[in-house]
């Protein structure tokens, strides 16, 4: 059973609760809860170091799975995210957050980001480039960072996914209005997407998700 300070605490790091223990009970059956424990039990004031601090809660709880098992992992990374949340707010999350180790999506706001930005630098109509997966490719959910340079989401599609089948590089252009945010000093040229903004790739119109 998932609590409501677990829901309320997921909901300011802009993560659908319901969608998130879902995929994790399809993959992990009813350890699913291992994760509502995480979130009960996280302490936001705690200035332990999180891998040891995350050790002694596993070893407490559930010494009788491997902390190298996959469950393990996948809920040490909703740990760090707990701390960078905590420490940067929604923006440090988003920008930190590792979605290979099961990191749920982070639909962020315009609200959330910095308040400087150098969207004003940027065209009325953006070309923007993003480097991702056949899976995300064949979905077509795209998530809301992306990039102004080419060379930035190839190298993104194929180094990430170098072990796998190789990434995918997506090109659209999206209204800068449709722009939450943009570092022109970052050195990958990313932007931020307003979530659910029409973005559009050839003769065909997506949207941008997590």
């Amino acid at each position: 059973m998932i609590s409501d300070k677990s829901k309320n605490l997921l909901e300011k790091m802009r993560i659908d609760s319901d969608e998130y223990f879902k995929s994790l009970h399809k993959k992990f059956g009813d350890d699913y809860r291992v994760f509502a424990d995480v979130l009960d039990s996280f302490d936001c004031e705690s200035k332990t170091e999180p891998k040891f601090a995350f050790r002694d809660f596993w070893q407490q709880k559930y010494a009788s799975n491997s902390i190298e098992s996959e469950l393990c992992n996948w809920a040490f990374e909703l740990f760090n995210n707990l701390k960078r949340f905590y420490s940067g707010g929604v923006f440090e999350l988003f920008k930190s957050k590792q979605a290979e180790w099961g990191a749920p999506p982070v639909r962020i706001k315009r609200e959330d980001v910095p308040t400087t930005s150098d969207i004003e630098m940027l065209e009325e109509e953006v070309t923007i480039y993003r480097g991702l997966s056949p899976n995300e490719f064949a979905s077509k959910n795209f998530a809301q960072s992306w990039t102004i340079d080419r060379q930035i989401a190839k190298k993104f599609a194929h180094e990430v996914y170098k072990d796998k089948i190789q990434g995918i590089v997506v090109k659209g252009v999206v209204s800068r209005d449709k722009i939450i945010y943009f570092d022109a000093s970052d050195k990958e040229q990313e932007v931020i997407i307003e979530y659910g903004a029409e973005i559009f790739a050839q003769t065909k119109t997506i949207k941008a998700v997590s």
